[in-house]
């Protein structure tokens, strides 16, 4: 579904990425996970296109990312930035249906997605709101429903076609209830076989929800595994420079990290 064939990319004569190799299978979820500067957002960016890998490829569905139109591509994957900008004074439903862009499908459909993508996150009674006026965690949320509303087909398992989603650090503003509903989403959609993709500090939350872990440090991967092969305390020390004890979630069983 997604490969990262030995990408490398250098900005300004800074080498940001080097060498990374790594395999997300449909269906699956990845966490990108290492110190700040470590080339998690950076990589995300190369997968997106935002960035042109100065070596090796980015393959999607076994064609590389290079020779994809941007609108066929904008109807299967989408991306959400760490922080997105926007001074119009637009409603949260507005912004949502900006993720309907790339289709064609309709007034009537894309009402009808707008709405359940707001309900998906939560998000309901913020459809008449001003965007600008809203709380951080708000605006995330509503950010977030934007790009399951581009993707939504692939969320629902209705396409014949395969979904990408990319998350640059999607529960960095949420409080502890709309983190678990993160969670729920990422894992909802990947059994329909959306592959998603996301950076994420948060061990734990990371432990509950991806299928593999992919630790990064200084532009390099250092291991790419399961949460219960990498989360031990040997590697947290190498990856995050910290002492922690890890033990199983006493309800599910996951590793549990604690500093």
């Amino acid at each position: 579904m997604l490969t990262i064939d030995h990408v490398g990319l250098t900005i300004s004569g800074v080498p940001l990425l080097n060498n990374i190799a790594l395999n997300c299978p449909q269906g699956t979820v990845t966490a990108l996970m290492g110190p700040n500067g470590a080339g998690k957002t950076s990589l995300l960016k190369v997968i997106s296109g935002e960035h042109s890998a100065t070596q090796g490829q980015v393959v999607i569905n076994g064609q590389p990312a290079t020779e994809w139109k941007a609108p066929d591509i904008a109807r299967f994957m989408a991306v959400l930035p760490q922080s997105s900008t926007l001074e119009f004074a637009f409603t949260a439903q507005e912004v949502v249906a900006l993720g309907r862009t790339p289709h064609g499908t309709g007034l009537m459909r894309d009402t009808e997605i707008v709405s359940a993508a707001l309900k998906r996150v939560d998000a309901s009674y913020l459809a008449e709101r001003s965007f600008v006026q809203l709380s951080g965690g708000e605006k995330q949320r509503v950010q977030l429903a934007r790009v399951l509303a581009q993707i939504w087909e692939h969320c629902e398992g209705n396409s014949g076609t395969d979904g990408i989603l990319l998350l640059d650090e999607p529960s960095a503003s949420f409080d502890l209830a709309h983190q678990l509903m993160l969670i729920e989403i990422v894992q909802q959609i990947a059994v329909l076989g959306v592959t998603v993709v996301m950076v994420m500090h948060d061990l734990n939350l990371a432990a509950k929800c991806a299928d593999q872990l992919v630790m990064m440090n200084c532009g390099h991967c250092t291991a790419v595994g399961s949460a219960s092969e990498l989360l031990n305390p040997e590697l947290i020390k190498k990856v995050f420079s910290v002492k922690a004890k890890v033990m199983p979630h006493p309800v599910d069983g996951t590793p549990l990290v604690v500093m």
